[in-house]
C-alpha cells in the first residue's frame, strides 16, 4: 500500500520543490510521511467545502495547487476561517500536498498545459527560468559491483541531465586502505595493505534526491565504510 512519502516522492519528481519562486510554500503542508493513503483528493484551493469533501469520502491526502499555509500562522483553532480549515485536516488526519510555482514552471506543467490548451506553438519564457541546483557525487566502488551501484543510484534518481537518464562517467584505477581492529571488510585481511581495482564513478543529482540516492548507493555498495563525496 502506498504511503505518503510516495505520493511526495512523484510529486517532486514531477515538479521539484526548488523549481518554486522564493516567496512560495510549497511541499508536504500538513500530515505525516508514513501515513498509508487508500484515498487522494484533487483540488485547486483548499476550502471548507474541499475539506468536507474529504472527510466525507474518508480521504487520506489532498494534493492542491494552492498552498493550504502560506503566510505565518500564529495559532490554529475554530475562531478564524484558514485555522479551522487547518484544524479539521489535522483532526481528521488529512494530509495537505501543494505544488504551486513549482508545478506551474515544470516541464509538462500547468504552463505548458495552459498554452496547448490556447493551441500556442512559440512559446518562450518571460524571464529566466529558475533551473535546479545539482550536485556532483563520486564514489569509489570495486570492479565487480560498479553496475549494481550505478544502477541503484540512477534508480533513486540521480545521473538526470535534462532528457537524459544514466548519466555517469567511470574511471578505473587502484584504490588502497588497511582494515584495522574492529572491522568487517569485504576485502582484505586486518593489518594488511590492501589494493584493489576499483572505478571511480561520477554522477550528477538534484538537491531533492540527494539524501534518496546516498542511501541506495550505500545499500548496494559491498564495502563496510563507502569512500565518496558530493
Amino acid at each position: 500500500m502506498s504511503r505518503i512519502s510516495d505520493i511526495v516522492r512523484y510529486m517532486e519528481e514531477l515538479a521539484p520543490a526548488n523549481l518554486a519562486e522564493d516567496y512560495d510554500n510549497v511541499g508536504l503542508l500538513i500530515g505525516n510521511r508514513g501515513t498509508k493513503v487508500n484515498r487522494i483528493l484533487v483540488c485547486l484551493e483548499v476550502s471548507s467545502k474541499v475539506v468536507d469533501e474529504a472527510v466525507e469520502k474518508n480521504v487520506d491526502l489532498i494534493v492542491s495547487h494552492h498552498p493550504v499555509i502560506f503566510k505565518g500562522l500564529k495559532r490554529i483553532n475554530g475562531d478564524d476561517f484558514k485555522g479551522s480549515i487547518i484544524y479539521k485536516l489535522i483532526k481528521n488526519d488529512i494530509g495537505v500536498y501543494s505544488a504551486h510555482t513549482n508545478l506551474d514552471v515544470a516541464h509538462g506543467g500547468v504552463n505548458n498545459h495552459l498554452s496547448s490548451l490556447l493551441g500556442l506553438t512559440k512559446i518562450s519564457n518571460l524571464t529566466g527560468y529558475k533551473s535546479e541546483k545539482l550536485f556532483k557525487i563520486v564514489v569509489f566502488v570495486p570492479v565487480e559491483s560498479i553496475d549494481s551501484v550505478r544502477d541503484s543510484m540512477s534508480r533513486a534518481g540521480a545521473g538526470w541531465i535534462g532528457n537524459y537518464s544514466d548519466c555517469s562517467f567511470m574511471t578505473k584505477g587502484i584504490g588502497t586502505f588497511m582494515p584495522l581492529e574492529g572491522t568487517n571488510p569485504y576485502i582484505g585481511t586486518r593489518d594488511k595493505l590492501e589494493k584493489v581495482d576499483e572505478y571511480r564513478l561520477e554522477t550528477v543529482v538534484s538537491k531533492d534526491n540527494l539524501q534518496k540516492v546516498i542511501e541506495a548507493m550505500n545499500n548496494a555498495h559491498p564495502y563496510e565504510e563507502v569512500a565518496y563525496d558530493v
